[in-house]
């Protein structure tokens, strides 16, 4: 949510520049508009602007409508800026964090900090997917995890690099056609600044028709409960020919986990 309203606050001082340069450069003078026989006609003062002057015409109309937003715009800014403050204050987080210890004991809290989640979210225990026996190769990531391949420690370190919380290959119990069924996602990450749980998968071999089908199965089954691409879903791929995009998967990370 922040970083929407960071986002949005960017955006309106771009225009508001654009606003600024197109007050500076328009002609002088106001446009009168009315129409007759149903056709619109358009003066500046008193001067008639004929179809010749159609630049003209643009230009003032454009004027006129960029002073009517220039007048509100700072008021929405304020409103955008005091906004973004509240989220960075976490004034409604500070509510629960300045409690006694006795009495978060008894308190349930609406908006809990973000250290609170990390914290919950590391403690949880739980039995990943089982190598094979035949399964020879050992990577090991920064934590000391074994992982499935090369990528995937790739994958891991920059999460951790990034301070990002992640479980590997944790169990998701999810419904496929009213069915139960257990996923194992590679990465269930944290937002570090909201707490949003977020699934990172890599398809790893997709040029493969076997491995193709189970990931398959895993999108549709993602889909069907309502963990989307960018939205819960973070999905990095690969083939034989075509490796895993690291500046991809960083700029993933950038905008969807930090």
């Amino acid at each position: 949510m922040l970083r929407k309203i960071e986002e949005e606050l960017i955006r309106i001082n771009q225009v508001e520049k654009e606003i600024e340069t197109t007050i500076k450069n328009a002609p002088k003078g106001s446009l009168r508009c009315s129409t007759s026989r149903g056709y619109f006609q358009y003066y500046r003062g008193r001067e008639y602007l004929n179809k010749d002057k159609k630049q003209v015409i643009k230009q003032l109309a454009q004027k006129e409508y960029c002073l009517s937003i220039k007048s509100k715009i700072a008021k929405v800014k304020q409103t955008i800026e005091l906004l973004i403050k509240v989220y960075k204050d976490e004034e409604l987080e500070q509510v629960y964090r300045k409690l006694s210890p006795v009495r978060k004991a008894v308190t349930s809290p609406l908006f809990k900090p973000i250290e609170e989640i990390i914290e919950e979210f590391e403690a949880i225990q739980y039995n990943g997917k089982e190598f094979a026996e035949q399964d020879i190769t050992e990577y090991y990531t920064s934590k000391g995890e074994r992982v499935r391949s090369k990528s995937e420690k790739i994958i891991a370190d920059e999460l951790y690099r990034c301070g990002i919380p992640y479980k590997y290959e944790m169990p998701t119990e999810l419904y496929n056609w009213n069915k139960k069924v257990t996923i194992y996602p590679d990465f269930t990450v944290l937002n570090r600044r909201t707490g949003r749980r977020w699934i990172v998968e890599h398809f790893g071999m997709m040029d493969n028709p076997t491995y193709y089908e189970n990931a398959m199965f895993k999108l549709d089954t993602y889909e069907k409960n309502g963990i989307l691409l960018g939205d819960g879903l973070i999905i990095l791929h690969e083939t034989s020919n075509i490796s895993l995009n690291t500046n991809v998967m960083k700029k993933y990370i950038e905008q969807y986990l930090l």
